[in-house]
């Protein structure tokens, strides 16, 4: 049944561009796009989590929650600042919860790869940093963006982890899905994501996979991002310690090659006291970003969602810190320059 599913819906996305082509009409998105995710979770039964799983997934409690101000931050300038073309933001003060300064921060939306964030927090609940993952030929499949991963070749948990939050690489996201699917002889993880979220009280987000590709059961809110954020960052030492760094270097061993990792999100290193956290990319959701940010002992955090490009989306994101820098402890900005990010898109190299 599920492979009549899958023909039709194929042959339904071809007629649509067939059609749209026939009228002159280019499409923004392929169909064939929102068909590919589909695909990978057809004939994929997500059983219900069970007690074991639960029980695991339950051990950290979430004590953060979202405050809307009852006199929101108005900024000084009336007109529509440029990070007003983003989708969506929210500018937290992630040492109380209180929402500084926001644009529709609960509308649901496709976050493309902060779904990573999720998938290192739930392969923590599951596994330990230092269990072995073999890397299987469907691992390697995953594109577009890779750490280059080897069927056969063997990794911590730990290394993939590096892979996912640093690079993005959605096939140590795929590996570490499917090594913690092996370990528990099912198909667990994702619906282990959701219960995670359920149990994180995200009432307005979804995982359909561990990479954030464009599905309409993938997305979430600024809001519950901001939460997930900050229970990341203050529950799992590991995540906070990977987020924050440039770069990560995991040399060759008799179990794999070398990997060069460098961190995309590209205002660390470049805004005073970013620690982190995640970036992503894909056609629906954008450019999206979330960084968080310490400055004279105050903690604030950004989303930002949609943005059009990452040059913009870090620009905006820059700016959004220094308002809510401003806002709460009166610092002047920081000022952060387009020549200083492409400065540092410049520094990234590739190995795959």
């Amino acid at each position: 049944m599920n492979k009549i599913k899958l023909v039709i819906f194929s042959g339904l996305a071809m007629f649509i561009m067939v059609c749209l082509q026939n009228l002159g009409i280019s499409s923004p998105i392929n169909p064939m796009k929102l068909i590919s995710p589909l695909a990978q979770n057809l004939g994929k039964k997500q059983p219900e989590a069970s007690k074991e799983i639960k029980i695991k997934l339950q051990q950290k409690a979430n004590n953060f929650h979202i405050i809307h101000a009852s006199t929101p931050f108005v900024k000084n300038a009336q007109a529509a600042a440029p990070y007003d073309q983003a989708a969506s933001y929210a500018i937290i003060d992630m040492d109380n919860g209180t929402i500084i300064l926001n644009k529709d921060s609960e509308k649901q939306v496709p976050i493309a790869s902060l779904t990573k964030i999720m998938t290192a927090v739930v392969s923590l609940d599951l596994s330990r940093p230092t269990d072995i993952i073999t890397i299987t030929q469907t691992d390697t499949k995953v594109s577009p963006t890779r750490i280059g991963v080897i069927p056969g070749e063997k990794m911590t948990l730990h290394e993939l982890l590096q892979g996912a939050l640093l690079v993005s690489g959605n096939d140590a996201a795929e590996a570490i899905r499917t090594g913690i699917d092996a370990k528990y002889h099912d198909s667990v993880f994702i619906n282990a994501m959701n219960e995670k979220a359920k149990f994180l009280g995200l009432s307005n987000t979804h995982f359909a996979n561990p990479q954030g590709f464009d599905n309409p059961g993938n997305y979430s809110t600024a809001e519950d991002l901001a939460i997930l954020t900050h229970y990341a960052l203050t529950q799992y030492p590991l995540i906070a310690d990977i987020a924050k760094k440039e770069y990560a270097f995991v040399p060759a061993n008799e179990n794999h090659k070398q990997f060069d990792m460098y961190n995309w999100n590209s205002l660390v290193g470049v805004y005073p006291g970013a620690q982190g956290l995640k970036i992503g990319n894909t056609d629906a959701a954008g450019s999206t970003i979330i960084v968080s940010a310490k400055r004279s002992g105050k903690h604030i955090g950004v989303i930002l969602l949609g943005a059009p490009d990452i040059l913009n989306r870090d620009l905006w994101t820059a700016e959004l810190l220094d308002l809510g820098f401003a806002k709460t402890l009166g610092l002047p900005p920081v000022n952060v320059t387009k020549e200083q990010l492409q400065a540092k898109y410049k520094t990234w190299k590739y190995w795959n």
